[in-house]
């Protein structure tokens, strides 16, 4: 029986499966794996437990593709791993200027667009 954890999401997620390289930098091992999101916010997003590398505090370099036609698009991100569980990591995504969070914010909003194709 798993234990049940407030949600202390700062932001809304939405429900989106991006393909996502996760370069994990500070841990015990220098490491790349990638995997899918299973819902990601301007805040942050969570990485099912599928064979994860991750520890708790490490700091990461997301970098999140979305093969679209007619132009595939990336977007790179530094988070920090804030939760480890049985079913996945929360990752908490590094502080955005104006600019960047405006930047995401369209990345996010086309990713959701060319998910529905």
């Amino acid at each position: 029986m798993s234990e049940m954890v407030q949600d202390q999401r700062k932001a809304y997620r939405h429900t989106l499966a991006l393909n996502t390289e996760v370069h994990c930098h500070g841990s015990s091992q220098q490491a790349m794996f990638r995997c899918r999101t299973e819902n990601i916010g301007m805040g942050g997003t969570f990485l099912p437990a599928s064979g994860m590398l991750l520890e708790k505090a490490i700091d990461v370099e997301l970098v999140f593709h979305v093969f679209a036609t007619p132009t595939a698009m990336e977007y790179r991100i530094q988070a920090q791993v804030v939760r480890i569980s049985d079913v996945g990591a929360g990752l908490s995504f590094s502080l955005l200027d104006r600019e960047h969070q405006r930047q995401f914010r369209r990345f996010l909003l086309e990713a959701k667009v060319a998910a529905r194709h």
